[in-house]
């Protein structure tokens, strides 16, 4: 076999040319008359490509718990893979109302399909298209999804100065089904788990939601969410108002450009988060704030 689920799961990056290539010859084979329509070939190929990322098997490494399909022996795994590109193709198909290939063509035998499929259905894009299109596009997605593990990580982390809201943060990742984090870290900070339930764990919790948020800001690269930093760190209140003010320079400070403050103000205006026309001086009330100590993007 020219790959494998575990090669998929710890070799994307080398494997990727030759899934393609094989979710390819079968997307061409099940399309029939759309076979040459380079968009239906990449959807049915995007959509199974993404199948195996949301599933954690491709690129998951030993991040992602292991699932039914790394238990598939190699024939079971590609009876699988084709499966879904069938699935998907007559989906793409019916969409664009073309007849679908005689029974024949489309026959899938009993020996390659049964009951170790976990994924039988065909189901749209979450992106609305082809998802990852070159192997690079694939590469920066787990990348960028490993960054963003790694920032929430950290700012777990540091709440391990406090522990009640340390422990209130474990129990809501516990709560979420995040067990593989939660194993991480617990081991990452030698955790014990917990004997019995603070009473005041929702007030830990929501110190503790307050500090991660501030976290994941302060260790953000977006020009949008660090702009939206500044303005809840750097504004003051006028006496006797519910308004917060701050100039522009006071904003570009800290490595930060005019330019780049405006251009962020500019973004958070055209989210709603500000009433903002080009002035000099930023103006938003309490309530703007608090939306502004709760933005965050990670890209």
């Amino acid at each position: 076999m020219p790959f494998t689920a575990h090669d998929l799961r710890y070799h994307p990056e080398q494997s990727y040319p030759l899934l393609y290539a094989y979710l390819h010859r079968n997307a061409q084979r099940f399309l029939g008359a759309l076979k040459y329509d380079a968009f239906e070939v990449d959807t049915v190929i995007g959509h199974v490509v993404e199948q195996l990322v949301r599933l954690g098997l491709f690129g998951g490494g030993d991040r992602t718990s292991l699932s039914a399909l790394d238990h598939l022996t190699d024939a079971q795994f590609y009876a699988f893979l084709s499966r879904s590109v069938r699935n998907k193709a007559i989906d793409r198909l019916r969409k664009r109302r073309l007849q679908v290939n005689s029974a024949a063509e489309l026959e899938y035998p009993d020996d390659e399909g049964g009951d170790d499929n976990p994924l039988e259905g065909a189901v749209e894009s979450l992106w609305g298209e082809t998802p990852f299109a070159t192997p690079e596009a694939i590469t920066l997605h787990l990348v960028s999804q490993h960054e963003l593990r790694n920032v929430l990580k950290h700012c777990i982390s540091a709440l391990k100065a406090a522990p009640n809201q340390l422990q209130a943060v474990l129990t809501e990742l516990q709560e979420l089904g995040a067990d593989e984090l939660l194993g991480t870290i617990t081991e990452d900070l030698h955790l014990s788990e917990a004997t019995s339930i603070n009473p005041h764990m929702s007030q830990h919790k929501d110190h503790a939601h307050r500090k991660l948020r501030h976290c994941l800001q302060q260790q953000s690269s977006n020009l949008t969410v660090a702009v939206a930093l500044r303005l809840t760190e750097c504004t003051t209140q006028a006496t006797g108002t519910n308004t917060y003010t701050v100039d522009i320079p006071t904003l570009a400070q800290e490595n930060m450009l005019e330019e780049e403050v405006r251009s962020g103000l500019k973004a958070l205006t055209a989210e709603g988060l500000l009433h903002w026309q080009g002035e000099d001086v930023v103006s938003l009330t309490s309530a703007q704030r608090r939306r502004l100590a709760r933005f965050y993007r990670d890209e």
